[in-house]
């Protein structure tokens, strides 16, 4: 009850916007209204008698008043007039006379006639759409679905990294974003165990702690350090890796190295070997 009520919905609001909007191209599925069937596309021409995974989507494109045309996926424009039964197909180039449909709405349905022999498009009893009947029916009814938009497509899986090992190229983050360079004649280095327990050292002191990954997310947990007392440069280098692996959140390649991110997406260190 609550699907058909939101299908109508959407149907009428589509409808709506379509009638008062001066150019649109919306993404669609047709339906005939009398059976519920969605129309497909069948060697090129148009057929009512596929269910949802069947549905061919096409673009309603607003020419003038209430005239529209429809494209299809292919990039080709909807005719009728397609043999002696006038059927509707895609194919067509360009917008004239036979790919032109005037539009009339009634509640959450439409009906088109073709401007070419002013006839409105029915369903024939082999499914088939076709410019062919004098009248404006129930059999002469379509709804016009707007297709919810496509997830974007998942993020890429993260690739295979060898984490094992020493990263002697570090690059952290100052407050303002920019690069905090080591100190001179210090040898900072980022090691990493066989079960991802990570050790830093800039040459005095040594933080430890243990890498948590899961995917492209990635943790450190709570950073110990040794106290020994040594050049002063050296220590306050230690403690801002320190604070930068407390803030990473995800990890990504970048320039050939590994970034790490914080949970705003900013860069705060970064290794290489």
């Amino acid at each position: 009850m609550i699907i058909s009520v939101v299908r109508k919905f959407l149907a009428v609001s589509f409808v709506t916007g379509l009638l008062s909007v001066p150019a649109l191209a919306a993404d669609i599925v047709i339906q005939w209204a009398s059976t519920n069937a969605n129309v497909t596309v069948r060697s090129g021409m148009l057929v009512a008698a596929g269910n949802t995974r069947d549905a061919a989507r096409f673009d309603v494109v607003r020419l003038e008043g209430r005239r529209i045309a429809l494209r299809a996926k292919d990039g080709t424009y909807v005719r009728a007039g397609i043999g002696p039964r006038t059927l509707l197909g895609t194919g067509s180039p360009h917008i004239r006379g036979w790919e032109t449909f005037e539009m009339d709405a009634h509640g959450n349905s439409v009906s088109l006639r073709s401007v070419q022999n002013g006839k409105y498009v029915t369903v024939e009893r082999n499914g088939e759409l076709a410019a062919s009947s004098d009248r404006r029916g129930t059999h002469a009814e379509f709804r016009f679905i707007t297709v919810p938009d496509r997830a974007p497509p998942p993020r890429p899986e993260a690739p295979a990294v060898n984490w094992q090992g020493q990263w002697n190229r570090i690059w952290i983050a100052g407050a303002d974003g920019r690069g905090v360079p080591a100190p001179r004649e210090s040898r900072a280095s980022l090691t990493v165990g066989p079960n991802l327990g990570v050790s830093f050292t800039a040459g005095c002191n040594s933080l430890g702690t243990r890498m948590e990954l899961r995917g492209r997310n990635v943790t450190f947990a709570p950073v110990m350090s040794t106290r020994r007392a040594c050049n002063n440069a050296q220590q306050v280098y230690e403690q801002q890796v320190a604070s930068a692996l407390r803030a990473v959140r995800s990890w990504d390649f970048r320039e050939g190295q590994i970034a790490f991110l914080d949970g705003s997406g900013r860069r705060v260190l970064q290794i290489g070997r």
